[in-house]
């Protein structure tokens, strides 16, 4: 006749033996990885006593409780994991082999086990499981998202070590060229500066693509505005487009200032690109009930049709014009939301569009 086992006493009094055995099967498994005893062990121990803790705890208490969720120790063990070299379906292979191990020691003993008993057991080790899998992968895609910012970093930089040296060679070309060439010096200066702009617009979607830690500072609004209008008048100047503000003096907002500058200069740079020659380019700013409401409003003649939404989406472009990669309202989008704000547009037909950025103000 088979003994009943009481299973969380077996977990204490085998729990050197089952740890061996656990660490043995694992080392067996990854005899490549040349892993020393305080590598396979890790967290190994401690996860092991939470689940035999766990199960003590409802065994005192009589009542049925669901998987841990605070298996830290399976956490610890996930990152650990990633960092000796373990693929997940390793880790997950990890849990198994407790199982096995768990049932190998009952097999030996000739007994039974309550079957309420081993399904806690066996939704602590899934519980642990999962912690150590989100562990690990949040972990890995942290440390690919680090490394892919460093290479689109390093591309940029070498990008423009030319282009600056190209930069500074038409510079000192233009000083001498014929009068007959400068309208090719013009080209090549406004496709050069376009270049810098594309770079400088890709290392900042990059940034908005994880987690932003705003540097927030007052801004003066009208300053603000006048500082990227005047950026955009280089390219609005030979289409003879007129660029206005209406902006109140002493406007002030707590923002991230590179952040916000290059927001409200890719909406005007999209406003001169579309803006039919001749045409004319208003800007506003206002204070709405504890927001800040900076609108541009240009003279496109209307927007296509389809989903006005899509505009913001990365890579999406409307119209004949796709120069640039479709990143720019893309980019406003990801810096309003990072401020906690919204960007909207709504369609003058037969005028233009108005792209408005809502910005809350913090309280004090």
């Amino acid at each position: 006749m088979n003994t009943h086992i009481h299973l969380s006493n077996l977990l204490a009094e085998r729990r050197a033996e089952i740890l061996q055995r656990w660490t043995q099967g694992i080392a067996r498994e990854h005899a490549d990885k040349e892993l020393n005893r305080g590598e396979l062990w890790d967290h190994l121990p401690l996860f092991f006593d939470e689940v035999l803790a766990a199960l003590r705890a409802e065994e005192g208490t009589g009542t049925e409780v669901l998987a841990a969720e605070g298996t830290t120790a399976s956490a610890a063990h996930g990152t650990q994991r990633l960092r000796v070299g373990f693929d997940l379906a390793e880790v997950v292979r990890e849990y198994e082999i407790l199982t096995e191990c768990i049932l190998d020691e009952v097999e030996g003993l000739g007994g039974t086990v309550s079957i309420r008993a081993f399904r806690r057991v066996q939704a602590l080790l899934n519980a642990g499981r999962a912690n150590a899998v989100s562990a690990y992968v949040e972990r890995r895609d942290a440390e690919m998202a680090v490394e892919h910012s460093r290479h689109v970093a390093f591309i940029a930089h070498e990008l423009r070590s030319p282009l600056m040296t190209a930069v500074m060679a038409a510079t000192v070309l233009r000083k001498s060229a014929r009068t007959e060439d400068e309208h090719a010096f013009t080209l090549l200066t406004r496709n050069l500066s376009t270049l810098r702009d594309l770079i400088d617009e890709v290392l900042l979607a990059d940034r908005l693509s994880g987690p932003v830690q705003l540097v927030r500072e007052v801004l003066d609004v009208r300053t603000l505005l006048d500082e990227a209008m005047a950026d955009a008048r280089f390219a609005a100047e030979p289409r003879q487009i007129k660029l206005t503000t209406e902006t109140p003096e002493g406007l002030t907002i707590e923002a991230d200032r590179r952040l916000l500058r290059s927001a409200i200069s890719n909406l005007l740079g999209n406003a001169v690109k579309f803006t039919h020659e001749g045409g004319k380019i208003t800007v506003r700013a206002t204070p709405q009930e504890g927001r800040t409401i900076i609108e541009v409003e240009d003279g496109c003649g209307g927007l296509p049709e389809g989903n006005a939404a899509e505009l913001f989406e990365p890579f999406v472009q409307r119209g004949e014009n796709r120069t640039g990669f479709g990143l720019g309202l893309a980019i406003v989008k990801q810096a309003l939301e990072a401020h906690g704000g919204t960007v909207s547009v709504r369609n003058l037909p037969g005028r233009g569009c108005v792209f408005s950025l809502h910005l809350p103000q913090p309280t004090t």
